[in-house]
C-alpha cells in the first residue's frame, strides 16, 4: 500500500511539471537515468525526460518505452509500464475491449497475477459526486496482468470520497469482481476474501490470495 500512497502523493504534481529522480527502460533494451515527470494520465503517448535539472525536456513515446522507475530519495521505487489495458463489463461475461493505444500503469503487486493500478485527477467541477467537493477529484483504477495476456483488464475502480477504500460496500464489489474474472481459472478465490484481512493488507492482497489458492492455475 506504500506504493499506492506515494502514486497518489506524487501524480498531482505532475500538472505542475515537476520532475523526478528516475530511469527509463526503452524496447530495445537501452535505458537513461535522469529526471522524470509523470504523465499527466495514463492514457499520455509520450514521456518528458531532463538529463539534469537545467537541461532541455526531451520527449519519448508511449511507443519506444517499455517502462520507467521512480527513484526519489527516501521512498521506496515506484515501477511503471507501458501497456495496452482492456474494459469489459464489470459483472458480466464476454471479452473484454482491448484499447489501440498504450497507457501508463504503476505495477502495485507482482506474483502469479500482476496488480497494475492508474490514477486520473481532475480540476474542480469536472467530475460528478462527492470527490468535487474537495477541489481535486480523484480516481484510481486497478487493472489484472495474467501472464498469458499481453494486456491488463480493468479490475476496479476507486473514487476519492467514496468512504474509504474498504468500506463493506466496496468489500462487497471486490468480491463480485473477484468472482467474475476468475470463475474460468479459480471460480474459489471470491470465497477467500475476508473484509478485515483486505482493510489491514489492501487491494493488493488479492495477489497473495491467487498465489496461494490458484498458483497451479
Amino acid at each position: 500500500m506504500k506504493k499506492i500512497l506515494l502514486l497518489l502523493i506524487l501524480v498531482p504534481f505532475s500538472v505542475f511539471a515537476n520532475f523526478y529522480d528516475g530511469t527509463v527502460n526503452f524496447n530495445d533494451g537501452t535505458s537513461k537515468t535522469g529526471l522524470i515527470e509523470l504523465p499527466e494520465n495514463p492514457g499520455v503517448q509520450s514521456l518528458k525526460f531532463k538529463t539534469d535539472i537545467k537541461a532541455k525536456p526531451e520527449s519519448f513515446s508511449i511507443n519506444d518505452v517499455k517502462g520507467f522507475e521512480i527513484t526519489e530519495k527516501d521512498a521506496e521505487p515506484i515501477k511503471y509500464v507501458a501497456m495496452h489495458i482492456a474494459k469489459g463489463a464489470f459483472f458480466g461475461p464476454g471479452e473484454p475491449k482491448v484499447d489501440k493505444k498504450k497507457s501508463w500503469l504503476s505495477i502495485v503487486k507482482q506474483g502469479k497475477i500482476t496488480l497494475y493500478a492508474a490514477y486520473v485527477s481532475s480540476k474542480p467541477g469536472m467530475t460528478m459526486g462527492s470527490a468535487r467537493a474537495s477541489g481535486w477529484a480523484a480516481e484510481t483504477f486497478f487493472y489484472l496482468g495474467r501472464p498469458d495476456k499481453e494486456y491488463a483488464t480493468l479490475f476496479w475502480l476507486y473514487m476519492e470520497g467514496s468512504g474509504g477504500v474498504f468500506a463493506i460496500n466496496n468489500y462487497k464489489v471486490i468480491k463480485r469482481l473477484t468472482k467474475t474474472h476468475f470463475e474460468n481459472n479459480c471460480p474459489a478465490l471470491e470465497s477467500f476474501i475476508d473484509i478485515d484481512d483486505f482493510r489491514k493488507n489492501g487491494i493488493s492482497r488479492i495477489v497473495d490470495l491467487y498465489d496461494e489458492h490458484c498458483g497451479k492455475n
